[in-house]
């Protein structure tokens, strides 16, 4: 069964997370070392994507697809995109480091050049409701009908918050919306989710380097769901985004 990390950081933190920094081969010697197949790699928030991009995309031992970090005030950002948007799998907007969510107008360009291309676009949601609040999101999606969002840390990585958007995405009939796991801890809560939403639409991730891909990857073992909706978890939902299916 193929094994993909969806969401990895590699480079240097601020001191949001302590200075924290590691280097690619860091990445692809513990995505090795934990039995991931492949990654989708994105920088940190003192990591550019051309510094990050360059060092990742001719490598020859392990398979990253880029995630480009979607940072408003980035002035490299535009020039970025327009050399390299065909080599990029998937963007990310992080409201609670950028203080600025999704549905403010300087994200708007960009949720429709991912609208347009197809590519996906991954979404921080946390517990700082007015920022990072997974509805705010929704909104978002609602806008964008043909835009792919993945709702990282399942909407907000703590239990209430999970269920209650799994259950908000269902019954809004978010068929544009997935759920990434990464960071969540608890089987059962994880479970629900998937229970609720369905295989399809839950995507895994560790979130490396804050996370260890080796920590996360029981939880989806010990799912109570068939092989097959294990594999579109760990592989198959990120593969059919990635191929703009």
């Amino acid at each position: 069964m193929k094994i993909i990390d969806a969401h990895i950081h590699i480079g240097k933190w601020s001191e949001i997370f302590l200075n924290l920094s590691t280097t690619v081969d860091e990445a692809v010697n513990e995505m090795k070392k934990s039995g991931i197949d492949e990654a989708v790699c994105m920088p940190t928030d003192r990591t550019s994507n051309g510094e990050l991009f360059a060092e990742v995309k001719n490598r020859k031992d392990f398979k990253f697809y880029f995630n480009a970090w979607i940072n408003p005030l980035d002035e490299s950002l535009g020039e970025f995109l327009e050399k390299n948007l065909k080599e990029i799998s998937f963007f990310k907007i992080h409201p609670s480091i950028d203080k600025r969510k999704i549905t403010d107008g300087e994200f708007e360009k960009y949720l429709e050049i991912a609208s347009d291309n197809k590519i996906p676009v991954v979404v921080h949601c946390g517990r700082w409701k007015e920022m990072a609040g997974y509805e705010i999101c929704l909104e978002a999606a609602k806008k964008f009908p043909a835009l792919r969002l993945i709702l990282a840390h399942l909407g907000g990585d703590q239990p209430a918050i999970c269920t209650q958007c799994a259950k908000d995405v269902r019954d809004g009939g978010f068929e544009n919306v997935y759920l990434g796991t990464e960071s969540v801890r608890e089987f059962y809560f994880v479970n629900e989710v998937v229970k609720t939403l369905g295989a399809e639409k839950i995507i895994f991730g560790s979130d490396y380097n804050l996370g260890l891909p080796a920590s996360y990857l029981p939880i989806i073992d010990r799912l109570q769901v068939s092989n097959e909706e294990k594999e579109l978890i760990y592989s198959g939902n990120a593969l059919r985004l990635i191929n703009k299916l």
